[in-house]
C-alpha cells in the first residue's frame, strides 16, 4: 500500500469516527491560494461524489475528498 493510500485511509477513518461520535474536527484543505484550515462537525459523508459536508460557525461547506490534506480530532 502506498503512503498516500495509507494516509487517505487514515483520513477516512478519522472522518467516519468523527461523524459517528459527533466530534469536532480540524481539516487542512488544499487551496491554490494557500492551504486553508476549517474546524467543525461532519454532518454527511458522500462516498458517491467523494465529498464531506462540514458544519461550522459560518454555515456549512462541502469539501472534496481530494482537497483534504489532513484531519485531526479537536480535543
Amino acid at each position: 500500500m502506498s503512503s498516500s493510500n495509507r494516509e487517505n485511509k487514515k483520513i477516512a477513518n478519522v472522518m467516519a469516527n468523527a461523524l459517528l461520535n459527533q466530534q469536532f474536527i480540524s481539516v487542512k484543505i488544499y487551496n491554490e491560494a494557500g492551504d486553508g484550515q476549517m474546524t467543525g462537525l461532519i454532518t454527511k459523508i458522500d462516498q458517491e461524489i467523494r465529498r464531506v459536508k462540514l458544519s461550522h460557525e459560518n454555515g456549512t461547506d462541502w469539501v472534496a475528498f481530494d482537497d483534504i490534506l489532513n484531519v485531526e480530532l479537536v480535543e
